[in-house]
């Protein structure tokens, strides 16, 4: 009998062609997400033993490995490069069977922005672009506090007004000595980055320095008979005095070590994280993981302490062509582009201090990593001088430890009995909406829609989703009405629902049958790239009553879509209105259910509100020249800067418009055609 070849697999071929070097490695599933993300050293053996039938995996890694379908790796010098690429990208993609900072990626920072003339905002979004990053702080109030307390003690301007010397009088920040007017060059630049180089000393925790350096000034200010600057200096050391009188020195030598202690409990893990610096202490956060499932304490310590301090010190070490290699996507290659664009020299000595600032000497730990040399390579590198990740077993250290320990367990217990209560209260007023709606089970996934515009002008519609009474903000949508002109909330109520309810359809990932279809083609590409709006709502709410509700029910038949519920929940006595019912669903007053609909129907309200201000702003700042062809932001900012104003283009001669850089003289023609001159 003649034996039938087998075709092997998409993975089988993948395995077998594995290199034989260090690197990091992607479980890819059938639906294309990233499972989990490793380094090795050997991605050959590494990622086989994963699909050997006689390694004993934990139940975790099983049920990981029956749902990969492919895997991808990207090849790296050593094994301290991988390291850096794996945690890089976990923060990236979240991938489910990974040890993870809990919403790391909503964490407030403190950023000293890279430009002339730094400013300390508030942000939450990470860039690798020169600026220094203090952070990552889970207590978003006391971090404004903190910048508050900076502003206060250091009169840097918060100002965007770009510092070109053409401003001709202060603001009001000057009048009231929270800014010494830069803008106007009251304050030369090297006196403002001398003030920029005294708030990182703050802000790093490094007082004594701080206050040798402004007691200098002070004398020298005061020996140059300047009194009034000699007393700004004497307020800033005063105030910088107060700061550490409130801090509890914990070491008795003056050390720098970070102090990590994990706290577990009902499958939940809990990382508190005390930063000592000049042995007092700087600051305590702690960090709620998800994934931590089987994983070991040294497991999950290691998985911590490389997305923690990548977190702090960007994606140094990095090489950006990695992230560019792994998508392949023209913006990827630029951004990997721009990462390594020459930086000014001030600036690039700037972030490289922050870098090592955001790194101890030591770090302790209760359970030490298996690759803890590897990591310390890795911040050995950053922070310039040798690091040591410890576990301590006697003395003072084991002492802290505990009560890192103690405070870990405590925010722990805290988180959990938040997160029960969430729980059941969202539970009962699901239970509650389901029980007065006449639906089967409590919705799983609910959204809401809204229309908003001003006499029909700009309009558009939201989208909020809300799974297990909670908002998962990564699913919302906006909607910019297109079809409808005029004040038809009705009309635009019926396009929204359409363009969403199109998705849900069961050949809603061919290609449109209608030739030249482009809009419907387009629509049906962007729901490819996004699974997520394919997923089906088990209630749909509507913001308005009858009438809304009415043209709703239209779109349901016309698309046949009813096996979704509906319902819309009128303002005015917020009633709750449900198809071929004349009389309104009404919830007791101050029900959980009630309390439920109106968060629901008030967060896509403000939602819809938000995205219509700024289309509506963005409107009102168009010009001419926005709607000439061949004139994009960067011709239209160098025209503006040269001219001034779009009349004095309509004015100029051609020859003048085309020694404009990047415009041509076919160019300069077309616009002053279109400008009517």
């Amino acid at each position: 009998m003649q034996r039938v070849a087998v075709e092997p697999t998409r993975l089988e071929r993948t395995l077998a062609q594995l290199p034989d070097l260090p690197g990091v490695y992607m479980m890819i599933g059938a639906d294309g997400r990233i499972l989990y993300i490793g380094k090795a050293v050997s991605l050959r053996n590494r990622v086989r033993s994963y699909f050997q039938d006689s390694a004993a995996h934990p139940y975790r890694t099983v049920k990981m490995v029956e749902r990969v379908a492919d895997v991808r790796t990207i090849v790296v010098t050593n094994e301290v490069e991988a390291l850096i690429l794996e945690a890089n990208l976990i923060k990236r993609h979240q991938p489910p069977f990974n040890v993870r900072l809990r919403d790391d990626k909503r964490f407030p920072y403190l950023k000293v922005t890279n430009e002339p003339f730094p400013r300390v905002v508030f942000t939450r979004v990470v860039k690798d672009d020169g600026a220094r990053y203090f952070g990552p702080y889970t207590n978003a109030h006391g971090l404004r506090e903190l910048i508050d307390l900076v502003r206060m003690v250091f009169p840097l301007r918060t100002c965007r007004e770009p510092i070109d010397g053409k401003r001709k009088r202060p603001c009001l920040q000057y009048h009231i000595k929270r800014c010494l007017a830069p803008c106007v060059g009251y304050q030369p630049e090297d006196d403002y980055d001398r003030l920029v180089d005294e708030v990182v000393l703050f802000l790093e925790g490094h007082f004594d320095p701080l206050i040798e350096r402004l007691q200098r000034e002070m004398t020298a200010a005061a020996g140059n008979y300047n009194f009034e600057a000699a007393a700004r200096l004497r307020d800033r050391i005063i105030a910088v005095r107060r700061t550490i009188e409130a801090q509890k020195v914990v070491w008795r030598s003056r050390i720098d070590v970070d102090l990590m202690a994990l706290a577990r409990a009902q499958g939940q893990a809990c990382m508190e994280v005390f930063m000592v610096r000049d042995g007092k202490l700087l600051g305590q956060e702690y960090f709620i993981l998800e994934g931590t499932g089987e994983r070991s304490d040294a497991e999950i310590v290691s998985e911590f302490l490389k997305q923690f301090y990548t977190a702090r010190t960007g994606n140094f070490g990095m090489d950006a062509s990695y992230d560019a290699e792994l998508t392949g996507s023209p913006l990827a290659l630029r951004a990997a582009r721009d990462q390594q664009a020459p930086v000014a020299e001030k600036a690039r000595a700037r972030r490289r201090a922050g870098f090592e600032a955001a790194v101890p000497k030591e770090v302790l730990v209760e359970a030490r990593p298996d690759d803890a040399s590897v990591i310390e390579a890795w911040l050995t590198e950053i922070k310039g001088v040798r690091v040591r990740v410890l576990e301590p077993q006697r003395g003072d250290r084991v002492d802290y430890l505990e009560l890192v320990k103690k405070n870990a367990e405590q925010n722990l217990r805290a988180f959990l009995v938040h997160q029960e209560a969430t729980e059941s209260a969202s539970a009962s007023a699901l239970t509650e909406l389901a029980a007065a709606l006449d639906l089967p089970d409590p919705p799983h996934r609910i959204e809401c829609y809204d229309i908003s515009n001003i006499q029909g002008t700009n309009s558009v519609a939201s989208m909020v989703v809300f799974i297990e009474g909670r908002p998962k903000k990564s699913d919302y949508r906006h909607f910019n009405i297109q079809a409808v002109q005029g004040p038809d909330d009705f009309a635009s109520m019926q396009e929204t629902l359409r363009r969403r309810l199109r998705y849900l359809r069961k050949d809603a990932d061919r290609p449109p049958l209608a030739a030249g279809d482009v809009a419907t083609a387009a629509i049906e590409a962007q729901a490819r790239k996004h699974e997520r709006f394919h997923e089906k709502p088990n209630l749909i709410l509507i913001d308005g009553g009858k009438g809304q509700l009415s043209a709703v029910v239209e779109v349901m038949h016309e698309m046949d879509m009813w096996g979704i519920p509906v319902a819309g929940l009128a303002k005015e006595h917020e009633w709750l209105f449900v198809p071929d019912e004349s009389e309104p669903i009404v919830l007791p007053p101050n029900s959980p259910g009630k309390h439920l609909v109106m968060r629901i129907r008030d967060e896509a309200h403000r939602f819809a509100i938000t995205h219509h201000r700024g289309k509506r702003g963005k409107a009102m700042t168009k010009s001419v020249l926005d709607t000439l062809e061949g004139v994009g932001p960067v011709r239209k900012k160098r025209l503006i800067a040269a001219f001034g104003s779009v009349r004095a283009i309509r004015n100029a001669p051609v020859d003048e418009i085309a020694a404009v850089k990047g415009m041509t003289p076919a160019l300069a023609s077309q616009v002053k055609t279109a400008l009517g001159s």
